[in-house]
């Protein structure tokens, strides 16, 4: 008895806070019935009772009761003895009702909490799949000695008046009870805080993990404010505030069916406009009108500004540094004629030690202006100015014509204290600066970090500069990335850099790469404008930092290659692969296949254009059609060429959901497409079904993007959420496409599961957030290079109690917090993936919460995400092992194994963002990679590269670059 009764106890999650409504037990008439519970023999629905069957699908009532049992063993629970056949016809039986089956129950509107049991003794021939209201319960269960039957508990809501449960997807599906509880309504938010600025009031809260919830709402002085439509994070910024009004906030929780929250503790705000203005000078000179005087004075809290030392919050005294050159200079603007020494030269008379200047502000966005320089005769300074995490001014030498720099910079101050630095700089002299607020900054996009950060030094000459950025409205408006509105110049003289400037397919960072390698040993500036602007209109704060480069080692590796820039022009190349017939086929944005004849020097011929996706598409009317998106191309032993193709992503958040596919070319000149697999998930953008590669088990392997940033929905991705099969590693088996298109599609009326025995299509790995492509060693091992998220995405937080399919995988903690705008970005990574194994990106509907490594320790841990607390444990399947940073930013795509050559058995990895170049990894037997390389000769210098692919007769690759809509030839030197 402990053997058949455990595993099912086991498996029973915890029960949130519910009103119990019913305890319905399967049985025949005959039974007994359990005590506290009420007995449903199988008969069909009946209004006066309020309960029972119908056919699925459907409100007919339908008689069941010749499927019920009573297995009448010792031993066992009651509830467990008894059962119903929802499927009865799915095992060929004779003795029962073979008409599919639902079990309804009438319900007022509201969210539900609902624990089912299904089971049997042997022959354990059924495979048992429930679903509650379309959401998924128990899937796929199969019976054995050891683990009989399977309990799962689900909240949804119900809008119809009738509770369903039904057995979608099983086989021979045998319910033994239901027990149904009414969800309490939500707990009201904690941790209300309401943050005033100018023009705006940032709210935050602690974010629930009730399960059924739906979002928040949130309302001003007891009137709705936030829309209708429940909010999805545990924030919301209030840009309708007016300054000098103090306003009362309260937030509700909502679930699923409607119902909310009290209200939380009220949170009050009053906004305000913020203005400084302060004169550097000696202690005796009045300041002009407006302006505060700063004679060197240490930083005190209560004054709110002053001296600490350089690079410190530690306060220091430059007092003694001020200095007036009138009536000698004859400067008519006082705040030019006096100053601070900020960094006074060792021997001078005043404060060696040099200083920042910092003030006091509240959290938010301010527009700086600051000078420098001397109105004096001394021109021997080398003058430096860093405004928060921005380059002001860079290198000014002043001279007796020129004394003087001024500068304006928008900065976005986090942590509560304005800082001006003269780091980088020789006897800098501050004189006067100006600060103030900017109004409703809270919905104006920026950037929020920059690689390299600015004063850095050592910077490789032939990297990029990425921001990060801070996208309220959504993503960046490509086509606003300029010549003019991003810049790269030389600080020496101010020359212009040529370079490309590109963002990513989620529109979350800005790329600048030059188009040649920069000089060794010289300083550089990056700047965006306010030319840059989101989707919506809105125009960029200004952005500007100097970085320096480092020496310029030269290349790495032990290989070189020689260019052939555009050896195919013409075309938006997305993917390219090597057929069995030795010609080179090239996928296109749009869905044609061009494949060219390689000539004897590498170089390719005239290209047959294959229409066949395109063709199919139009033919069955699909959304975007006849265009469709070919990534993915695999060619099987018989020499059918099979590919993935998506709805093509043109730039807007319009992308329909369930729009990917796999399909097979074959025929005369592969002019015959068959679908194979339809209605797979797609994100709002460029996250698709990307990759596709042959395994050594002869099955399919398919790489599905994610549909958001970091797990959770979030308003650059569409607010789109993961779907089951989404983030991960797939598999097909292509044995089992018996001619009908295999449909996959998970939820939003699709029923597809792929933990059920014998489906064709299943999860291999997950987590793997967006791969564009996969690689099967000789080693035996699959790579996967993927693209991290930048940073700002959002996470889910692990909800009480936990969904079904964390009784399937056997989940049980560690329980994390939802992470709001996470403030920093993920790398990129190359994966060694294996079966089972979790990669790091969330997805809810795999009961997947944690974020790459969590942040286990105090320390600094790999792959750490930092706004976790400290002690959050990565997901127990995490592939720490497994994992492999391929550079921030990277942007990782197309990958090969170099074979022949001094390359040989290495991992060859595109880089299409940072560096826009080719790395290689040195890979061992056993799986491990290890020296990532960049700079080789010849693998550096592309335009937005995707994808690459050798002919291994001769050494070449082939390398598609999408920024020129050319494919490059790389020769092997000898």
């Amino acid at each position: 008895m402990t053997a058949l009764v455990a595993p099912w106890a086991a498996a029973a999650p915890a029960h949130a806070a519910v009103t119990p409504v019913a305890k319905i037990n399967f049985q025949p008439a005959a039974s007994a019935v359990p005590a506290g519970w009420t007995a449903d023999t199988g008969l069909g629905y009946d209004a006066a009772r309020g309960s029972g069957w119908v056919t699925a699908g459907t409100h007919d009532p339908l008689d069941l009761s010749r499927n019920t049992r009573d297995r009448a063993r010792a031993g066992i629970d009651a509830r467990l003895n008894t059962l119903i056949h929802l499927q009865y016809g799915d095992v060929g039986g004779t003795s029962g009702v073979a008409t599919p089956g639902a079990w309804e129950y009438a319900l007022p509107t509201g969210s539900y909490q609902v624990t089912v049991s299904v089971g049997d003794q042997p022959a354990y021939d059924s495979t048992h799949t429930v679903r509650v209201e379309g959401v998924t319960a128990v899937a796929g269960f199969v019976s054995t000695a050891a683990a009989e039957f399977r309990a799962a508990t689900v909240t949804v809501p119900v809008t119809d008046g009738r509770l369903t449960v039904d057995a979608t997807g099983g086989t021979n599906t045998k319910l033994n009870y239901v027990e149904i509880a009414r969800a309490d309504a939500p707990t009201a938010p904690t941790g209300l805080t309401a943050t005033p600025g100018d023009s705006q009031v940032a709210l935050a809260w602690t974010a629930s993990t009730a399960a059924g919830l739906a979002g928040y709402r949130v309302y001003r002085g007891g009137t709705l404010v936030s829309g209708a439509t429940p909010l999805t994070r545990a924030a919301w910024l209030d840009t309708t505030a007016g300054n000098g009004v103090a306003y009362a906030y309260t937030v509700t929780a909502v679930d699923g069916a409607g119902a909310e929250s009290p209200p939380s503790t009220t949170a009050t705000a009053t906004p305000a406009a913020f203005a400084l203005k302060v004169n550097f000078s000696d202690a005796a000179t009045a300041p002009p009108t407006g302006y505060v005087r700063d004679s060197g004075e240490a930083f005190s809290a209560t004054r709110g500004y002053g001296w600490v030392q350089l690079g410190t919050t530690t306060p220091l005294s430059l007092a003694g540094n001020g200095r007036n050159r009138n009536p000698a200079a004859g400067q008519p603007d006082v705040r030019l004629a006096t100053l601070i020494h900020a960094q006074l030269p060792a021997g001078s008379t005043g404060v060696t030690t040099p200083g920042s200047w910092e003030a006091v502000v509240p959290a938010g966005t301010y527009t700086v202006t600051a000078a420098v320089g001397d109105a004096g005769t001394a021109v021997d300074s080398v003058h430096w100015l860093n405004i928060e995490d921005q380059n002001a001014v860079a290198a000014f030498a002043p001279t007796a014509s020129v004394k003087h720099a001024t500068a304006t910079r928008t900065v976005r101050v986090t942590d509560g204290r304005l800082t001006l630095s003269p780091a980088g700089g020789t006897n800098t002299k501050l004189d006067y600066v100006d600060v103030a607020s900017v109004p409703g900054a809270g919905a104006v996009p920026g950037v929020r970090t920059s690689t390299p950060a600015n004063g850095a030094t050592g910077v490789p000459p032939t990297g990029s500069v990425v921001e990060d950025l801070v996208l309220p409205n959504g993503g960046v408006d490509p086509a606003t990335l300029t010549p003019a509105t991003v810049t790269l110049t030389r600080v020496s003289d101010g020359a212009a850099v040529p370079a490309t400037t590109i963002t990513s397919g989620g529109g979350d960072v800005v790329n600048l790469s030059p188009t040649t390698a920069l000089a060794a040993g010289t300083a550089y500036r990056f700047s965006l404008t306010a030319g840059v602007k989101d989707v919506s209109g809105r125009a960029f704060t200004p952005y500007s930092i100097v970085f320096t480069t480092g020496s310029g080692s030269g290349p790495g590796g032990p290989a070189a290659f020689d260019k052939v820039v555009g050896v195919a022009t013409g075309a938006s190349f997305t993917t390219v692969v090597e057929g069995p017939d030795n010609r080179l086929y090239a996928g296109t944005l749009d869905g044609r296949i061009l494949r060219f004849p390689i000539n004897a020097d590498g170089t390719l011929g005239a290209a047959t254009v294959i229409t066949a996706v395109r063709d199919n598409a139009a033919a069955l009317g699909l959304p975007g059609a006849p265009a469709r998106t070919v990534i993915g191309m695999a060619f099987d032993p018989a020499g059918n060429l099979w590919v993935t193709d998506n709805y093509e992503y043109v730039g807007a958040l319009n992308v329909p959901d369930w729009s990917g596919r796999i399909g097979r070319l074959s025929g005369t000149n592969l002019g015959t497409y068959t679908p194979v697999v339809v209605n797979l998930p797609r994100s709002v953008k460029d996250h698709e079904t990307n990759s596709l590669a042959f395994g050594p088990d002869g099955a399919l392997y398919v790489s599905q993007g994610a549909n958001n940033a970091m797990g959770a929905a979030d308003s650059t991705w569409g607010n789109r959420n993961e779907q089951l099969l989404s983030a991960a590693v797939l598999r097909l088996d292509p044995a089992a496409f018996t001619g009908t298109p295999i449909d996959v599609k998970t939820a939003d009326g699709g029923s597809y599961d792929p933990y059920a025995a014998g489906a064709p299509l299943t999860i291999h790995a997950t987590g793997v957030r967006n791969a564009y492509d996969l690689v099967w060693h000789r080693n035996g091992h699959l790579y996967a290079p993927t693209n991290g998220s930048a940073a700002g995405g959002n996470t889910p937080a692990t909800p009480s109690p936990l969904p079904a399919s964390c009784a399937r995988r056997g989940y049980t903690g560690p329980a994390v917090p939802a992470l709001t705008s996470v403030p920093t970005a993920e790398t990129d990574y190359v994966f060694d993936v294996k079966p089972g194994r979790y990669y790091g990106h969330p997805n809810p509907q795999r009961c997947e919460w944690v974020l790459a490594g969590g942040n286990p320790g105090a320390g600094t841990d790999p792959f750490e995400v930092g706004a976790y607390p400290v002690g959050t444990r990565p997901d127990p399947n995490f592939d720490l092992a497994g994992t492999y940073d391929a550079g921030l930013h990277a942007s990782a795509d197309g990958a090969i194994e170099y074979r022949g050559g001094a390359l040989d058995g290495k991992l060859l990895v595109v880089r299409y963002s940072a560096g826009q170049d080719i790395e290689t990894f040195d890979v061992a037997a056993n799986g491990t990679l290890s020296n990532r390389t960049t700079g080789i000769t010849g693998l550096t210098g592309f335009s937005q590269p995707l994808d690459v692919t050798e002919d291994v007769s001769t050494g070449n690759l082939y390398v598609t670059e999408l920024g020129a809509s050319r494919i490059t030839l790389l020769r092997p030197r000898p």
